[in-house]
């Protein structure tokens, strides 16, 4: 059990570094999206302005036909090098950082299905006697892991069938196959996760239900000012 259980967390560790690469790398693009559109563009636009003005200057005239030859130069290179560059933001930009949420928030899942943070009914919780809901836990496990690896089965025939139709982006031009082989991994992922608490019942997480917990700290603080306003 030792093991699996440190292939588990190596699992976690690996998804936990993968997930915060992906929104890192979503941030820079952000970043240099709005760099090019509100800063790179205005610089070049304003050095385009000032040397197709220079030649007509009186300075120009004063220094020489040499300075005017640098500053269309420049004016030529910073025009070739603004039409490469295109208008606006970085188009692929845009594209690209969806991909990046999308994989930074299914590998996201994947490590709250680790911590139990995942959200789950606690009706039978409420209403099974605590004799057999240890037995209902575990049936839950095979459960989940039955349907992420049906999942995985799916999944993985929709990558095929996106690899035989060749499918690009047409705007990152990137195939669709290797941004989708996120779901097979996410999915298996977390099928075998569940299939090993399925078997080793020790190793489940304690559910964590966020809600809950923010619902009776609220009621504890409320009982608390009335207690104090009381006295």
């Amino acid at each position: 059990m030792k093991f699996v259980e440190r292939i588990l967390n190596t699992l976690s560790f690996g998804e936990k570094w993968a997930g915060g690469i992906c929104f890192l790398l979503l941030t820079l693009l952000m970043i240099a999206d709005v760099s090019k559109r509100e800063v790179v563009d205005k610089v070049l636009g304003w050095t385009l302005e000032a040397t197709e003005a220079y030649p007509n200057t009186g300075f120009a005239g004063f220094v020489g036909d040499w300075s005017v030859y640098i500053a269309e130069s420049i004016h030529s290179g910073t025009s070739s090098f603004l039409d490469w560059l295109g208008l606006g933001g970085i188009i692929w930009a845009q594209k690209l950082s969806l991909y990046f949420m999308l994989w930074g928030g299914l590998f996201g899942s994947a490590l709250a299905s680790a911590k139990g943070s995942h959200l789950r009914p606690e009706i039978a919780d409420k209403v099974l006697p605590k004799a057999i809901l240890f037995y209902v836990k575990i049936i839950e496990q095979w459960v989940i892991a039955i349907f992420f690896l049906f999942l995985a089965y799916l999944s993985v025939i929709y990558v095929l069938e996106s690899i035989s139709l060749d499918e690009v982006n047409p705007v990152t031009e990137i195939h669709l196959w290797k941004v989708q082989m996120i779901f097979p991994y996410i999915f298996l992922s977390m099928g075998f996760r569940h299939l090993c608490y399925g078997i080793f019942p020790s190793l489940i997480p304690s559910d964590i239900n966020e809600a809950t917990e923010a619902l009776e700290l609220a009621e504890k603080e409320l009982s608390e000012s009335n207690s104090g306003g009381k006295h």
